[in-house]
């Protein structure tokens, strides 16, 4: 999204707590002192909200109409929405929703125009949860930059891997994902020690999470820069996604799998739409459970064969520069 920002010029004017671009006109946005229900509104447009809409306020005197586009921030959308009518100019409100289930209160929604979605699913499952939907609805998924995310040749991962300490009889899993509970650490770790029990040809990395599994096997990278990230999954050969939530996409699994790696997934959210039809792709029914983790696991190391995604097969999936493209065409 920030490469699509500051390389397109359909954007005459960007509020955001940065001064990234000539085009940014700086906002706060501020925490909730209390979400008691007397004083929430009041405390939203008078506070957290204060600066996107006196800004927008002053933009909105100088022209006829302004196309508002509300990058996942539920506050945000909930205060422009409901002070809609109160601009000089005529707002057309489009929201670009990142999660899978929409969860704005049905006077928000009313006064949105367009809601953009990352899922088929997620769309579905967003309007049958409300007694009427107004808005234009798009559907864009989301896309990961094949320049970065791509399998390498065999010399070149064969040399990587050996300098991670890994040979060719090795099967490397992969685990990649911040500390939040749902995000499954805690099944990955117990699954790890399971398989590691059962099989000694396993080797195990773990990015994002200052949680440790404590074995020799194991190499726990921690938080490291993005720019890092891409190395780590063209070692891998099975990439877990644990999650417990409602992904709206699951992009770290997409990335891992444009990596050349086996995919095993939750069946959460807008997950089973986004690895429909994908190559070596398996999911788990029963996410909260450890062992239908194990046996799903189990399965893919014994009938592992080492096939990876070409290059062009990897470009083809959910490619970046295709993503941009139904982004652009959602909000014109």
């Amino acid at each position: 999204m920030d490469s699509l920002i500051k390389n397109r010029d359909c954007f005459d004017t960007i509020l955001s707590p940065s001064r990234a671009t000539s085009k940014n006109i700086y906002c706060e946005k501020r925490k909730f002192i209390t979400y008691h229900k007397w004083f929430r509104k009041m405390i939203l447009f008078s506070w957290v909200a204060r600066d996107y809409l006196k800004t927008l306020g002053r933009l909105a005197v100088k022209t006829n109409r302004i196309t508002v586009l509300i990058m996942d921030d539920p506050h945000l959308a909930e205060a422009i929405a409901l002070k809609k009518s109160t601009f000089a100019a005529d707002l057309r409100i489009i929201f670009s929703f990142h999660g899978y289930r929409l969860k704005l209160r049905q006077e928000v929604v009313d006064q949105i125009d367009k809601v953009i979605f990352l899922s088929e699913k997620g769309k579905n499952t967003s309007i049958e949860s409300y007694k009427h939907f107004k808005p234009e609805t798009a559907v864009v998924w989301n896309g990961v930059n094949s320049s970065l995310f791509f399998p390498l040749e065999d010399v070149k991962r064969d040399s990587l891997r050996t300098e991670m300490g890994f040979n060719d009889e090795h099967l490397v899993l992969i685990w990649m994902a911040n500390d939040r509970p749902l995000k499954g650490f805690h099944i990955f770790r117990d699954l790890v020690q399971h398989v590691l029990q059962k099989f000694n040809f396993i080797k195990v990395i773990t990015i994002g999470t200052t949680q440790k599994i404590d074995h020799p096997t194991v190499l726990n990278v921690g938080r490291i820069p993005n720019s890092e990230i891409p190395k780590y999954l063209q070692a891998g050969d099975i990439y877990l996604f644990t999650s417990l939530y409602e992904e709206g996409f699951g992009l770290s699994m997409i990335e891992a799998l444009k990596c050349g790696n086996t995919v095993i997934a939750s069946n959460r959210g807008a997950i089973p739409d986004v690895l429909d039809g994908l190559p070596d792709c398996h999911l788990v029914d029963d996410p909260e459970s450890v062992s239908e983790w194990i046996e799903v696991t189990k399965k893919v190391i014994e009938g592992f064969e080492g096939n990876r995604l070409t290059a062009p097969q990897a470009h083809s999936i959910w490619n970046y520069s295709d993503w941009e493209t139904r982004y652009m065409s959602a909000i014109v």
